[in-house]
């Protein structure tokens, strides 16, 4: 799954599902519904009107045009005018507490655009439910680039200075409560004479679960070491390593290919001999191998992987040749022998672009493969239904349902190609993180 913003770097709503992608609000299309619901709306003007005594002065209803107004503003804002008055206070929390409750969804994308600037689409259109520009870390920081987003949190390379490229920190966030903290240098006693050891802290890879707000992990792949990876843990602030893999032959972190399932994190490993899905706990153990789908086997790094999808794993793999994309499923998670993956589904994917892979173009589609690119992705799979994200790598996204065989394009314009998709999440964490609201 392509980066967002980062160089180069590789990372459930209750009620009745649909069987059709969200819909994209098109121009004179009403404006799409708040990301969270209002509480105590306005009643209906249809009930007969009833003359109401005048408010005390000074008192705010808790119905009406003020909370629809302060339903639609950003969390933050809500949290700031509960200093106004009594009055407003107790009206904000009521909201506040309405929006942390409320069961979230995948909302939109960060990405790049064509001025290379890290943007944020909604799914349904409208403004931006995410200020890209993340101001509470332009505090701190003159810049910084989006490595990866990890369902609600980003992890972010961050500079204090314009010209200095080396010295940096790995800063973890939540855009949606402006909370951010910085990761501190790995270390730890040397086991032998218990001096202190240090690290280089190089390509961390966050973890975080949605449905446990009040905890995060990261990952860090060790240079100076093949069998220790360090883990952060949001219990201690600190770094700890993760150790015996002196038997297992593959690298156990692979940021490109992952996803989190059932509490863990499931890594595709496709440059194995024999490719599978790593499976570890937010402590870094690997607690399971998942062998993948039979035709799998001899993908070539990069046109597939892993995602997860109304509580399923799924993997995906498409042709280089012909751009045929097929989805598997693996219904039976805890089945204790051996993993039989379904195939959910096979399609064209130049047919979905309206395009056909003509003979002229084989030798351009070889020397893309040769250099490494990709004509067609899949960027993202939907965590309710059964759709699919995927781009052209020139001009246009696309949503596509796997049920309803619906394409619908997201961008046209090539201002929005791939992305990392993003749930927002307005929990405190247990642990507060190093910046509040405030």
């Amino acid at each position: 799954m392509p980066a967002g913003g980062g160089e180069a770097s590789k990372h459930g709503r209750t009620g009745k599902e649909q069987s059709h992608p969200p819909a994209i609000r098109r121009r004179g299309e009403s404006r799409p519904a708040p990301p969270f619901p209002a509480v105590a709306s306005q009643k209906r003007r249809k009930q007969g009107k009833q003359r109401q005594p005048p408010a005390a002065a000074g008192s705010v209803s808790s119905e009406g045009p003020l909370v629809e107004i302060l339903a639609r503003l950003p969390y933050r804002l809500l949290c700031r005018f509960q200093c106004v008055s009594k009055q407003w206070g107790e009206l904000c929390s009521d909201l506040i507490k309405s929006i942390k409750t409320a069961p979230q969804t995948l909302s939109g994308f960060f990405h790049n655009n064509l001025a290379g600037s890290l943007c944020f689409s909604n799914l349904s259109g409208g403004r931006p439910l995410v200020d890209a520009s993340l101001p509470f870390l332009r505090k701190t920081y003159q810049r910084f680039k989006l490595q990866q987003c990890s369902t609600s949190l980003l992890l972010c390379k961050c500079w204090e200075s314009e010209d200095d490229d080396d010295e940096f920190d790995f800063v973890v966030c939540n855009p949606m409560t402006e909370q951010w903290t910085v990761l501190p240098p790995i270390e730890w006693p040397d086991q032998d004479d218990g001096e202190p050891q240090s690290f280089e802290l190089m390509y961390p890879f966050l973890v975080f679960d949605p449905a446990v707000p009040s905890r995060f992990a990261v990952f860090a792949p060790l240079m100076e070491s093949v069998d220790v990876v360090a883990v952060y843990s949001w219990e201690t602030g600190q770094w700890a390593p993760s150790s015996g893999w002196e038997d297992i032959a593959h690298p156990a972190v692979d940021p490109e290919c992952a996803v989190l399932l059932n509490g863990m994190m499931h890594f595709l490993h496709l440059t194995v001999d024999e490719p599978l899905i790593a499976v570890l706990d937010t402590e870094g153990q690997v607690c399971r191998e998942i062998a993948v789908p039979d035709d799998m086997l001899g993908a070539i790094p990069g046109y597939g992987s892993v995602g997860c999808s109304q509580g399923l794993l799924h993997a995906w793999y498409m042709d280089p040749h012909d751009y045929e994309l097929s989805v598997w499923v693996l219904k039976d998670y805890y089945a204790t022998t051996e993993e039989e993956w379904t195939l959910k589904h096979t399609v064209d994917v130049p047919r979905l672009f309206g395009e056909k892979t003509e003979s002229d173009e084989e030798e351009e589609d070889c020397r893309r493969q040769e250099n490494g690119a990709h004509k067609y992705d899949v960027f993202a799979m939907h965590p309710e239904h059964n759709v699919i994200f995927l781009t052209d790598w020139k001009e246009v996204n696309l949503s596509y349902d796997m049920d309803s065989r619906q394409v619908r394009p997201i961008c046209t314009t090539g201002d929005f190609l791939g992305g990392l998709p993003f749930i927002p999440c307005f929990a405190d964490l247990a642990r507060p993180l190093q910046n509040s609201l405030f």
